[in-house]
């Protein structure tokens, strides 16, 4: 899991419908990346439906899917059916070390805050509870009040 207060780990991967992220694309606004690997990615929805309902055009929200388990044969069917199930991006990472580097975990998703400078505000692991999003809705309000 990323330190808060340390840079947030590069990442430069594409979504499932071919949309490349940069990190370094990302300064200047607000990005909340919530990671998972195929078990706990199921466990995504409630996180990224809240996030979305709170905070619809003010921050951006990225999924991270750990996918290195998928062999190279069944990436282009593991893409496909991520773009049947959702609109919302995901990045892919086949490689599996970007995820990592951001927390993740097969039980439940990591969830981080990113600021405007690319500067980790807050980071959780866990199911989607009241507690929990509070917490990173707090961190959220704080960044987008940042100058």
């Amino acid at each position: 899991m990323p330190e808060v207060g340390a840079r947030a780990p590069d990442f430069d991967l594409k979504d499932q419908f071919g949309k490349q992220w940069k990190l370094d694309d990302l300064a200047g606004q607000v990005t909340v990346v919530v990671v998972a690997d195929t078990d706990s990615g199921r466990t995504m929805g409630p996180w990224v439906d809240a996030l979305k309902a709170r905070y619809r055009n003010k921050v951006q929200i990225l999924g991270l899917l750990d996918l290195h388990s998928v062999p190279g044969i069944g990436r282009g069917i593991a893409r496909s059916r991520i773009r049947r199930e959702t609109k919302d991006p995901m990045m892919l990472d086949f490689g599996g070390k970007i995820a990592h580097a951001y927390g993740v975990s097969s039980k439940v998703p990591a969830v981080i805050v990113v600021d405007k400078n690319s500067v980790v505000r807050a980071a959780v692991s866990t199911a989607y509870d009241q507690k929990s999003f509070d917490k990173i809705t707090s961190a959220v309000d704080k960044a987008l009040a940042a100058k």
